[in-house]
């Protein structure tokens, strides 16, 4: 590939230049969200405690983007503590919804969990220095140049852990000449999720010793077990019906919700007893969507509300965090958001865990390869719209044998790709023992 630095330098010089003009601006902005605002001193480079960190070694450090790629990253930070039980480990999300979900999820396994600064060169350096890891490992995505080559410059390993390429984006990239350079050149090891994913990186130029394909960690999936009495308890705290027809709209955001009302208002004159228990991506708009259903003409109640224990309701509005994944194992269908609207959709796989047929509309970017593999087993249906929705949804409801079938083979093919975390494990030593 080609040399990065001046790239790198165009790179700052810009990054001065927005400064300059729209420095002030955005921190007032960020300030004034509160979505930004709680974890605002950690993106300008202030770090927790870091004492836990005093006499552990290897240190190691693994960044996620948010809820998505934390909870991709679970299992294997988990492994990598039982591991190497010495090490010094450091999580670090970017978004507030990411923070709250490493703390609930590797809390007991992570020594320090942070915020990643943003991408530079100052906060990075600090950041970097005071940290001092001896291995950084990137899930996914969130790729800023100035961290990764910052890292390379001190000596640090580096890692892009279960990494995906689309054909869309390796197409752009190729025409981009040394902006493949600075997002990828800067990495000692990049790990992707499939071939298909590898053999991209390999066409835009990457070092085929550096580039491997261990599998997708999302299939290693961690979900509780759920026994019937538990799922009775759960329905009645939720405010479900003991055993009414439920279909669980999971992760949706602005666009979706309203399809979604309409769909079930049609199929409510076919299926009287149906309810639906939606779950916005971000849990503070609980309010909107009771509004939203409620206007439609619904009864409607929010998950944090005593409304909806009364069980006389035909939505439930989940606007609580870490409840999502076990709702799954109550419903007879799923539909997985953001993929209605043109966000990339959500994780596929959680209500495949638990053998739940699973539906989702055409935007998959950000999962393309589950649901391709869903589609392919025929535990999982792509729909275009509202209309197919509805349709699908009408079907499932009406053949109860289709359903288990469609949920039985989402769940074996979970199982069948299970074990990436292991082979991630191995590069992870692999890279350590350039340290040591």
């Amino acid at each position: 590939m080609a040399p990065t630095r001046p790239i790198l330098i165009i790179y700052n010089l810009l990054q001065v230049t927005a400064l300059s003009c729209l420095g002030l601006p955005a921190l007032l902005y960020f300030f004034s969200r509160s979505k930004y605002r709680g974890h605002l001193a950690g993106r300008l480079g202030r770090l927790p405690d870091l004492s836990r960190l005093k006499g552990r070694s290897p240190r190691i450090w693994v960044h996620a983007l948010s809820v998505g790629e934390v909870n991709a990253a679970s299992a294997l930070v988990k492994a990598i503590s039982q591991r190497w039980q010495g090490a010094g480990i450091i999580c670090s999300a970017a978004t507030a919804t990411g923070l709250t979900t490493l703390k609930r999820k590797l809390g007991h396994a992570a020594h320090v969990i942070t915020t990643a600064p943003f991408d530079l060169l100052p906060l990075v350096n600090k950041v970097v220095r005071e940290i001092s890891p001896d291995c950084f490992i990137l899930v996914e995505t969130d790729i800023w140049p100035n961290l990764i080559w910052k890292m390379r410059q001190s000596g640090i390993r580096t890692m892009l852990v279960n990494g995906s390429l689309s054909s869309f984006s390796a197409g752009r990239l190729s025409h981009l000449g040394p902006v493949q350079d600075i997002l990828y050149g800067g990495f000692d090891l990049l790990a992707m999720q499939s071939p298909y994913d590898r053999e991209r990186l390999l066409k835009l130029g990457c070092n085929p010793d550096k580039v491997s394909a261990p599998g997708n960690l999302k299939y290693d999936l961690e979900v509780p077990k759920i026994g019937e009495s538990e799922k009775v308890l759960l329905r009645k705290a939720i405010g479900l019906k003991p055993s009414s027809l439920l279909w669980v709209a999971g992760s949706t955001h602005p666009g979706e919700e309203d399809l979604i009302f309409t769909a079930h208002k049609d199929l409510k004159r076919v299926f009287p007893g149906l309810q639906l228990l939606i779950a916005p991506r971000d849990p503070k708009r609980g309010s909107e969507l009771e509004s939203l259903a409620k206007e439609m003409g619904f009864k409607a109640a929010r998950r944090s509300s005593t409304v909806a224990k009364s069980a006389d309701v035909d939505i439930v509005v989940l606007d609580t965090l870490g409840e999502l994944l076990k709702c799954y194992s109550l419903c007879d269908i799923a539909f997985v958001g953001g993929t209605l609207v043109n966000i990339g959709g959500h994780n596929l796989l959680e209500p495949a865990a638990y053998g739940v047929p699973v539906i989702f509309g055409p935007y998959i970017e950000s999962a393309r390869s589950i649901a391709e593999d869903l589609m392919a087993c025929g535990g999982g249906t792509r729909v275009p719209g509202e209309k197919e929705l509805k349709e699908v949804l009408n079907r499932l409801l009406k053949n109860p044998c289709e359903r288990i079938d469609m949920g039985n083979k989402a769940k074996a093919l979970l199982q069948k790709n299970q074990g990436a975390v292991s082979r991630y494990l191995d590069l992870v030593e692999k890279a350590l023992e350039k340290v040591q």
